[in-house]
């Protein structure tokens, strides 16, 4: 090394320390005791050891890992709302970012696409030149696109990839498209191939056109890479890395999971003040060999990103060497490798790994669960029968109580499926027993349909089955009856083998002994500060969730319970709610019950 890149990286490191020693001086105590202890480390670090960091990061810049956030916002639209005069555009932006904010390898800013939050067509084209001008490969990666849509209309999806407005407001937008028309949106998106991408921000259940309760579409499916399992707090003026989100998104993940759309987890800071990314540690964290756009969206198209509350730690998931995000067969059973690991040797203390099937309709559930000390890896292999497809993912939580939520693998074993389509299928009760009725078209080389049930969706067992009757060119009709009588409720699924013995399995149906009842009431509905008390009656034992919503249509507050076969009370703390109007729902986890009550608090 000569003596001017010497006394550069002098001056570099010098730089480097006096910014943590004037963070430290303005930062408020922070819960998490290792991020104090970086800072005060920093601080009495000396001058050669942090020159000698410094080079060390430098020589290995190539690492795999990126950190960063998808959607934040300048002032095109609502963001700077403190009106800070150093930052009126999305350039400062994004200097700011450069040269504040702590473990970040890319951002992305994602302002309002209408004129009511403030966006002008005028402002998006200069956004998309200011993002090219900071972007540099192999030392920061700038995204620039558009929060798509109004909350009172369906919800806020993140675009990245197309440098021209989409909107609806008369004469602002480069491509109309219809301010509640999600599909649409949708569309546009697929239409650019692996050049743009969606991402769906804070997502609720009736969110996007109600796209969790119309059919799954594949079309859509390749334009939406992932959602937000945390935002926020968008309003937030912490600089102190100490503000974590309150709620996460986790169900909304298992829902389109389950529905069959193939997305991966991350998370957002929805900056609308000058902050980027210092309100809390969270990062959506991007695995891809180069730091540069085409290899980051390449990465977020294949679904190659995990989120994670800390800003550092790494994972590394795969399923006979394929890694996160992955579509994939192979022969064999599916062998499931994980291993965590944190540069500040934080160790982890729970470790679960889900399972689920694809377009189901059931949630995932979890297949191994570890706790305590060496906690940090597993690996194990789960048989699964040729052609059954399943998706995989982990939930790691750190001794602190910082969460990693990875991407799913989709992993199927065996050759292809057997050919034929399976037009519909339904289970009901007739009497006290299980009536299954299905129709296919266009068998080929079928063998049979085993009827399959179960009474947790886990362990089934083969009740009967039916001999095709179809061919090509033929539509086929089906119907069984379960010759045990209904007791409990049961899960049913169609396994259609064909004469090589490779199968697939239909959707599970579940079929109740009686016709399912459940109901709630609130009193005293008004309240004040003394508690409210919910009472909810059901005839079954299962998983609810309560959720409550102010006046606005947002989520205030949720949490799960369990039902019984009668009546239950619940308090609610009234005394913790701002004065207003709220909607309390119950719904069960596959929203067969759905019950809302309005409630005042005074």
């Amino acid at each position: 090394m000569n003596s001017t890149r010497n006394l550069i990286y002098l001056n570099l490191t010098i730089s480097v320390k006096r910014l943590f020693i004037s963070i430290s001086k303005t930062m408020t105590p922070i819960k998490s005791s290792k991020r104090q202890q970086l800072i005060i480390a920093f601080q009495r670090m000396p001058i050669v050891v942090l020159a000698m960091i410094i080079f060390s990061l430098k020589i290995n810049a190539q690492s795999s890992y990126w950190y960063g956030s998808l959607h934040s916002h300048s002032e095109y639209s609502d963001g700077n709302m403190g009106n800070d005069p150093d930052y009126h555009d999305v350039k400062s932006c994004y200097e700011y970012i450069q040269q504040n904010t702590l473990n970040v390898n890319y951002w992305g800013i994602s302002d309002h696409n209408h004129s009511g939050a403030g966006m002008a067509i005028a402002d998006y084209r200069k956004g998309v030149l200011e993002a090219d001008s900071v972007n540099q490969d192999n030392v920061f990666t700038s995204f620039y696109g558009m929060e798509w849509g109004v909350i009172s209309t369906g919800g806020h999806v993140i675009v990245h990839g197309i440098d021209s407005l989409i909107g609806w407001d008369n004469g602002n937008y480069d491509i109309f498209n219809g301010q509640s028309d999600y599909g649409g949106l949708f569309d546009l998106v697929a239409q650019r191939g692996n050049t743009a991408f969606a991402y769906l921000a804070h997502m609720e259940d009736t969110d996007f056109g109600n796209l969790l309760q119309v059919p799954y579409n594949a079309i859509w499916d390749s334009a939406i890479v992932g959602l937000a399992l945390r935002n926020g707090p968008a309003f937030s003026t912490d600089t102190t890395y100490s503000s974590l989100p309150s709620y996460n998104y986790f169900d909304r993940y298992l829902d389109l999971l389950k529905k069959g759309y193939h997305v991966a987890p991350g998370i957002d800071h929805d900056n609308h003040y000058i902050v980027f990314g210092r309100t809390h540690p969270g990062r959506t964290v991007v695995i891809s060999d180069s730091l540069n756009r085409e290899s980051l969206m390449a990465a977020f198209k294949r679904r190659s990103f995990y989120a994670s509350d800390d800003w550092n730690a790494r994972v590394e998931f795969s399923i006979n060497g394929f890694g996160m995000g992955s579509i994939c067969s192979g022969p064999d059973n599916p062998e499931i490798k994980l291993y965590v690991s944190d540069p500040d040797g934080e160790s982890i203390t729970w470790l679960r790994m889900w399972v689920g099937v694809p377009g189901s309709g059931i949630m995932a559930s979890s297949v191994v669960s570890m706790q305590g000390p060496g906690s940090d890896s597993l690996q194990f292999t789960n048989p699964i029968i040729p052609g059954q497809t399943f998706y995989y993912f982990a939930e790691i939580t750190e001794a602190d109580g910082d969460k990693i939520w990875t991407a799913p693998i989709w992993y199927t074993r065996g050759g292809n499926p057997p050919a034929f389509e399976l037009l519909d299928f339904t289970a009901q009760r007739v009497g006290n027993q299980a009536l299954l009725k299905w129709s296919t078209a266009n068998e080929f080389n079928l063998d049979r349909f085993d009827i399959e049930k179960s009474t947790n969706t886990l362990l089934f067992t083969t009740a009967g089955n039916v001999n095709p009757t179809g061919g090509l060119g033929q539509i086929a009709t089906y119907s069984w009856t379960d010759p045990q009588a209904l007791d409990t409720s049961t899960y049913y699924r169609l396994n259609i083998v064909d004469n090589a013995g490779l199968s697939q399995f239909s959707q599970i149906k579940r079929v109740d002994p009686e016709s399912p009842g459940s109901g709630f009431s609130i009193y005293p509905n008004p309240a004040g500060n003394e508690p409210a008390i919910l009472s909810v009656s059901h005839n079954r034992e299962e998983p609810f969730r309560m959720d409550i919503f102010n006046a606005e249509g947002k989520l205030v507050e949720d949490f799960i319970f369990m039902s019984s076969n009668g009546v239950i009370y619940i308090q609610l703390a009234a005394n913790e709610l701002s004065k207003g109007l709220y909607t309390i729902r119950i719904s069960n986890s596959d929203y067969s019950f759905y019950e809302s009550n309005r409630f005042i608090r005074y």
